[in-house]
């Protein structure tokens, strides 16, 4: 932990690995579960869905962090990260052991720690004695980092829903959906008490098709449907961005309106920092 306080402004980047966006309702665990927090963020604050991915998540995160095609041909893309090291702000990233690649290494486009850096691994404690994965130390760890006042930029991303996905079991999916809503809504009402920005996504769907409507069997997979994207701040609250507003607060009625590669200039856009040359997309802001 720093020693320092900063004074400019948090922005937070969420990744809920697992939440997809679908129209059907059968094998849905999105739309059998109770999500109030969830909706409660889509109805004030911008939120649309962004076109899904059926690339190695690696190769996702990568494109996260630096805004390039997971096929592009760029060596070494300039990323988010390695920007926001270099006009001396403080970031942190906190995952669990499994995720933590992807929020590190593959999102900064760097195996070690950049300058003003720092690195937070968090395994629940109750894994070691249950079965299904809880993320609730983990949420807890980065309430508490939110509240620091210690850092610029966090990224985090909470597996909880993918992780049960891959089990195959709907009603676990879903228990975990509402978690994870719950999670959502505690971390949002943190960064809005120190007048922060949460941007909040996920890498891949699953949880929107946990099953086979017609055979029954369980998929066991992620999927390429399209995910969410909400940008939560007090700046923001009742504001559309330009972005389409989506029927009832429904997102799966939405057509994509970006994707992956427009996360970075995003975050570079709200820290008011400037883009790296080498990325193609705008800002969603």
């Amino acid at each position: 932990m720093p020693s320092t306080t900063v004074k400019n402004k948090l922005l937070v980047f969420l990744n809920l690995d697992g939440w997809g966006i679908s129209l059907n309702t059968e094998n849905n665990a999105i739309r059998k579960a109770q999500i109030p927090g969830f909706k409660n963020l889509v109805n004030n604050f911008p939120a649309t869905v962004l076109e899904g991915w059926d690339f190695e998540l690696s190769r996702t995160y990568r494109s996260m962090g630096c805004s390039c095609h997971p096929e592009s041909e760029v060596q070494s893309p300039i990323s988010v990260a390695k920007i926001i090291s270099q006009f001396n702000l403080r970031q942190l990233r906190i995952a669990s052991s499994s995720d933590f690649p992807l929020v590190s290494t593959f999102f900064n486009q760097s195996s070690s720690r950049l300058t003003g850096e720092d690195w937070l691994i968090v395994d629940n404690r109750r894994r070691l004695l249950k079965s299904f994965f809880n993320s609730n130390d983990l949420v807890d760890t980065l309430i508490k980092n939110i509240k620091s006042n210690s850092y610029n930029f966090i990224f985090s991303c909470i597996s909880e829903i993918g992780q049960e996905v891959l089990k195959g079991d709907f009603l676990s999916v879903i228990s975990a959906v509402e978690n994870v809503s719950a999670y959502l809504d505690k971390i949002a009402t943190a960064v809005l008490e120190v007048d922060g920005v949460l941007i909040v996504s996920s890498a891949y769907g699953g949880a929107e098709d946990v099953f086979n409507i017609g055979t029954g069997l369980a998929n066991k997979k992620r999927t390429k449907n399209n995910v969410p994207l909400l940008i939560i701040g007090s700046n923001f609250m009742g504001k559309t961005i330009g972005l389409k507003e989506a029927p009832n607060n429904d997102l799966s009625l939405l057509s994509p309106q970006g994707n992956y590669l427009k996360i970075a200039p995003s975050i570079l856009k709200i820290l008011n920092l400037p883009l790296s040359s080498s990325m193609k997309e705008d800002s969603f802001i």
